[in-house]
């Protein structure tokens, strides 16, 4: 039993509470979206009927091919299945639905985020709830892990290798010009290496680990976490709707998602809210992203102490260590399952081949980015997002925008063909 205790926190007991309220809730969103996409196939099957029902009475009037006027009955029973499912009847019609799950993309990932921001902000949210809602975000790596599933390594070396190449572009050169800026305008070294850490790579996860090299404050990694979060979160609402407005490819918006959202949580949510496509496109090029973490933690390092001679004296600092420390351990399990993938056993099976171990593993996918989204939304707070301000939030902005307009063009060049993951099965 001694043995067993080392395996959990001290205190792990006061996470229980908001991890199951997180539960609850995802459990709840994931049925709505069930409820309203249930009825949003009833409405578009009731609305093909009446044409099928013509479509078979003209084939039988001009005698049509036997196996043409099975096939179109077969079609027949199969939208009255979907309206029987419902409990509808003929000449019903649910344009609610299809207006809320068709037009207005009201799906799990949109009831969960903004379903956790109105509990977040007027309900009176119990306090012993926080520390668990705060661990269900992290919730997400798992799903990403099984998301592994969906690429083969054609797909990590044609759209990661580019992912390689854009994000390289796009974190060292938004890195470099937030910090030098930020030093430039007089921010304190601290809130300027974790602000340039955060839009430059993966955002809070970013500013976490650049803080201990930077030297950053309680009070200066507020700032920035609020910074992030306040961008992100508009960039959650508004990029899917720009991306529809211009027609965008959902393996474009996968990969301008992936450029342009700083938060990997938000990023891997508004890819979900878009599209399937859309999804494998951003995890596979945020992968390619955070794998830069520990570089970007090096070149802090770098920019702030030892080019600055601000080094403490008889201090050695063993940098192999520390991008060993900052290395992403959960991508090794994403590589890990891309590489059996790959492989193609009859054994695995595949995502799209029912009743495999890979087909199970990808149905779980979702309960855990539902659990993450609504662990996001539950902590997004307005008091915490006003803490953003300055001339270090009016830089991280700026760059985060700039980054993000830059980003849109590049993948209105590279086109769809080039960012879309065909996958194995």
């Amino acid at each position: 039993m001694k043995k067993l205790k080392h395996l959990f926190v001290s205190d792990w007991g006061r996470f229980v509470p908001g991890f199951l309220f997180c539960l609850v809730f995802a459990f709840l969103g994931m049925n709505l979206d069930h409820f309203i996409a249930n009825y949003h196939k009833a409405n578009v099957a009731a609305e093909k009927i009446p044409a099928l029902e013509q479509q078979l009475q003209e084939m039988m009037e001009s005698g049509g091919d036997a196996e043409a006027l099975k096939a179109t009955q077969t079609a027949i029973e199969k939208q009255r299945a979907a309206v029987a499912k419902v409990g509808g009847a003929d000449g019903q019609r649910w344009g609610w639905a299809t207006f809320l799950h068709g037009k207005a993309q009201f799906n799990y990932v949109a009831i969960l985020l903004l379903g956790g921001i109105l509990i977040r902000n007027f309900l009176p949210l119990p306090k012993i709830l926080l520390p668990g809602i705060s661990i269900a975000r992290p919730v997400i790596k798992p799903g990403i892990i099984i998301l592994g599933l969906h690429y083969v390594w054609s797909d990590v070396v044609q759209v990661g290798g580019l992912g390689l190449v854009l994000t390289a572009v796009f974190i060292f050169g938004t890195a470099i010009v937030v910090m030098w800026l930020c030093q430039k305008w007089g921010v304190p070294d601290g809130l300027g290496g974790i602000m340039g850490a955060g839009t430059g790579v993966c955002g809070v996860s970013a500013i976490i680990a650049t803080s201990p090299v930077v030297r950053s404050s309680p009070i200066e990694m507020a700032y920035a976490i609020g910074t992030i979060l306040f961008f992100g979160t508009l960039m959650l609402f508004t990029m899917p709707y720009i991306g529809k407005g211009i027609n965008l490819s959902e393996a474009q918006f996968g990969a301008w998602d992936a450029i342009a959202i700083l938060n990997t949580a938000q990023l891997v949510a508004a890819a979900e809210w878009y599209g399937s496509e859309a999804l494998d496109t951003a995890v596979l090029i945020n992968v390619a992203r955070i794998m830069f973490l520990p570089l970007v933690v090096l070149f802090s390092l770098w920019f702030y102490i030892l080019r600055t001679g601000k080094q403490e004296a008889g201090l050695e600092i063993n940098k192999w260590k520390l991008v060993k420390d900052k290395f992403p351990v959960f991508i090794l399990g994403f590589f890990l399952l891309v590489f059996l993938n790959s492989l193609n056993l009859e054994s695995l099976g595949g995502p799209k081949i029912q009743g495999s171990p890979f087909w199970a593993m990808d149905a779980a996918y979702k309960w855990f980015f539902a659990i993450g989204f609504a662990g996001i939304g539950l902590s997004i707070s307005f008091e915490d997002m006003k803490k953003a301000g300055g001339k270090a939030f009016a830089i991280g902005m700026v760059a985060a925008l700039v980054k993000m307009v830059l980003g849109l063009g590049v993948v209105l060049l590279i086109g769809t063909e080039m960012l879309r993951v065909i996958g194995s099965h």
